[in-house]
């Protein structure tokens, strides 16, 4: 499969999209949804969407949080959506695919088969292990290895299901006000994490963000990379019924 790319600069998660999908009248599932924020970015856009997570402690905030409109939440993770086959327009990762464990890609791409129409899409955006903050990060939540093993099941099954594809880069400005609020974000953070609130806080790291961040007033670019996926390569009728 040959991929175009395409590099924004500077730019939002958000104005990417806008660049590249045309969301309205589509039916979308908002893979680890979180907190659903990506859900209803695409709701007000003009899509229906299915938002799924597997995590226990946001499926319940999301249970609790109030109805957004063309939104439906539904506990699971994405090598098990509850849609029929052929039903779905895309399927869109934001920040969640690499929180996948390895040995679920497979089911996973053949799931997003079995769901998608014959030109439907995957958009998986990814952070880069790569920058300033991610030096700050790696001290307490290394995620170099999970990125790396996200990447390579999108370009290994990206090339097994799918006729066409992107690749989309940009980096992301983001400014913090203080040591402590950038602390704070990842420590009152309850799902997908593997530390802990001292670890969050330990001086090693509060010195690091301080000597990389302080020139520069706690402005940051965080890299990213979006592979975009389409056109399956099989027809609709050699998929197995849902």
């Amino acid at each position: 499969m040959d991929l175009q790319h395409h590099d924004l600069g500077l730019c939002t998660d958000l104005d990417a999209l806008d660049q590249f999908l045309s969301v309205k009248g589509k039916f979308l599932v908002d893979a680890g949804c979180g907190n659903m924020h990506l859900s209803r970015a695409l709701a007000t856009r003009g899509a229906n969407v299915l938002a799924i997570d597997p995590d226990p402690i946001q499926a319940q905030k999301n249970n609790q949080a109030d109805i957004i409109a063309n939104v439906g939440f539904v506990q699971t993770g994405a090598d098990a959506i509850p849609v029929e086959s052929c039903s779905v327009d895309g399927v869109l990762f934001p920040y969640s695919l690499h929180h996948i464990p390895m040995n679920l890609y497979p089911a996973v791409f053949e799931e997003l088969h079995r769901i998608l129409k014959p030109d439907g899409f995957v958009y998986a955006m990814e952070p880069v292990a790569d920058g300033k903050l991610n030096e700050v990060m790696r001290l307490f939540h290394d995620e170099q290895e999970v990125r790396r093993l996200a990447q390579q099941a999108l370009d290994t099954h990206g090339a097994a299901y799918f006729e066409q594809g992107d690749v989309i880069t940009y980096r992301i400005p983001i400014q913090y006000g203080s040591w402590g609020e950038y602390a704070d974000r990842y420590a009152n953070k309850s799902y997908n994490t593997n530390y802990t609130e001292a670890q969050v806080r330990a001086m090693a790291v509060r010195n690091r963000f301080i000597e990389l961040g302080e020139p520069s007033g706690y402005s940051f670019e965080s890299p990213m990379k979006i592979t975009w996926l389409r056109t399956l390569r099989k027809p609709p009728a050699t998929r197995t019924p849902a």
